[in-house]
């Protein structure tokens, strides 16, 4: 298997970090714990630790440059939670946000934040490890969260980066525009085409999204918020849903995916993505030869 390549330190988008994050959200699926502790100690984290209350699972990976906490989605949860009376907010110090969502982070968020703590006190601040969170659907919402939790806590926790695929919606309008303004430049919330959870639960009922968007396209090429106009977008989903006709399974929901087949998903497309990057950057004489 290839090294996980990450950037610690990193202040903005990276694509390692892109990639790699998204394969620590699929990491989060794995029910067999020896099984995703054995990787997390093949990527270079000393400590592995799992948490599972009430239907909401995280791993938390750390060794002594970062933290990296992922959720594990849900897909039957999410389904719930999207319909009817249940997209009613609740109050968080950011905004008011999914009350699902905060239900569901709850039980395992002091687990984690002791965690963090325990990690980070020891070290002197300029030595201690940049965190940071991940999740794809249900849990990108639940990263999310967790992030809203540490910068607008009484005590803040310093977040380096959010990183995000296929999350639903979170918070109100004003729950966007507060969480923004603190923390929208490490924040990155990646689209595929026709992913049917980004657009839930509904705009119209007061829900917004945050951070940057990163979008991949019909045939996975990838495109920053400021290359996209709603009109492209638009078309490039009735691409894709034209494509998917002969599919059994609609393109909104294989749109979904983190893996699907051997070249579609987030995953496979956000390698495309990090390899073309890193070739430009080698030209540009930006990275050494060999080097990650």
């Amino acid at each position: 298997m290839e090294p996980f390549y990450f950037q610690p330190k990193a202040f903005g988008y990276h694509a390692y970090n892109a990639y790699s994050l998204a394969l620590v959200s699929l990491l989060a699926y794995e029910r067999d714990t020896e099984k995703a502790e054995q990787q997390g100690r093949s990527w270079g984290f000393e400590q592995v630790y799992f948490f599972d209350e009430k239907e909401t699972q995280a791993i938390l990976l750390a060794n002594h440059e970062k933290i990296i906490v992922g959720f594990r989605g849900s897909e039957t949860v999410l389904e719930d939670w999207i319909t009817d009376f249940k997209i009613r907010k609740t109050s968080s110090p950011c905004g008011n946000v999914h009350r699902g969502f905060k239900a569901a982070l709850n039980p395992i968020w002091t687990g984690i934040e002791e965690t963090i703590e325990q990690l980070r006190d020891p070290l002197p601040q300029r030595k201690q490890q940049t965190l940071w969170f991940t999740g794809h659907s249900l849990g990108g919402a639940l990263a999310t969260m967790a992030t809203a939790f540490c910068k607008f806590n009484e005590q803040p926790i310093v977040v380096n980066g959010l990183y995000t695929y296929g999350q639903p919606r979170v918070g109100s309008e004003k729950f966007a525009a507060n969480f923004n303004a603190a923390f929208k430049g490490q924040t990155f919330r990646f689209v595929n085409n026709n992913d049917v959870v980004t657009r839930v639960p509904p705009s119209i009922c007061d829900y917004s999204h945050v951070g940057q968007l990163k979008y991949f396209n019909q045939i996975g090429e990838f495109k920053s918020d400021a290359d996209l106009g709603w009109w492209s977008t638009f078309w490039d989903r009735l691409d894709g849903h034209l494509e998917s006709f002969h599919r059994r399974s609609p393109d909104s929901i294989d749109d979904h995916r983190l893996i699907f087949g051997k070249e579609k998903g987030y995953i496979p497309f956000l390698k495309r993505h990090r390899d073309k990057w890193e070739v430009e950057q080698r030209q540009k004489g930006l990275l050494s030869p060999g080097s990650p």
